[in-house]
């Protein structure tokens, strides 16, 4: 059981700090209200500075052993990207990023069960650097303040591969010169590990935030 609780653990923590450049879903953003009398459309175009990206939620990996003992991990993630580079660019129908990258420098907190039951919980340092990366996508506006794309405007730690007619999706609002895209993200996929499928699934809160170059 200890070497199946170690595995646990490490994979719960290389699924989470591995990096990406794939889409990111969100089938349910949060609702926000735009300043009255204007033009989501007309205010996109142009060329935007990536200003930051603030995440919190958790992240569930579970796996079922040769015994049939059930191992669950959590962790919970909350932070607030630092040494934010790179832009996002609208035209009327396509997004464009580019040398898009930040760091982060937070804990995370996890947990893990046996059989339903907790045998360990922790706080961990957790830092990674998001390599620069690029991509264009079509994206629409519906309902004047949501923004759906097949593209992420930036990536997070901890997705791998694509989400296969999966969607981003955004509520837009604006604060002084700040572009404001809230997300809910719920991304879910099954690896194997040690020959064993684990299951991974993320409930997540994203908001990114763009300033008008």
């Amino acid at each position: 059981m200890t070497r199946t609780y170690l595995f646990l653990l490490a994979s719960a923590m290389l699924l989470f700090a591995s990096c990406s450049k794939d889409e990111m879903a969100g089938p349910d953003p949060d609702p926000t209200v735009n300043p009255p009398g204007t033009n989501p459309t007309n205010k996109l175009i142009g060329t935007w500075k990536f200003a930051g990206v603030e995440l919190k939620g958790q992240s569930v990996t579970s796996f079922t052993d040769e015994d049939g003992s059930s191992f669950k991990g959590l962790l919970d993630i909350d932070y607030i990207s630092t040494g934010n580079k790179g832009t996002v660019t609208f035209d009327e129908r396509t997004m464009t990023s580019k040398d898009l990258s930040y760091t982060v420098d937070s804990k995370v907190k996890s947990a893990t069960y046996v059989n339903g039951v907790l045998v360990a919980s922790q706080e961990l340092p957790w830092g990674v650097t998001m390599p620069a990366s690029a991509s264009t996508a079509g994206y629409e506006l519906r309902a004047n303040d949501s923004l759906y794309s097949q593209a992420a405007s930036v990536s997070f730690p901890g997705v791998e591969g694509p989400l296969p007619g999966q969607e981003m999706a955004a509520k837009i609002s604006w604060k002084g010169d700040t572009l404001v895209l809230k997300s809910h993200i719920l991304y879910a996929k099954t690896t194997m590990e040690e020959g064993v499928p684990t299951a991974v699934n993320y409930n997540l809160d994203q908001v990114t935030k763009l300033v008008r170059k």
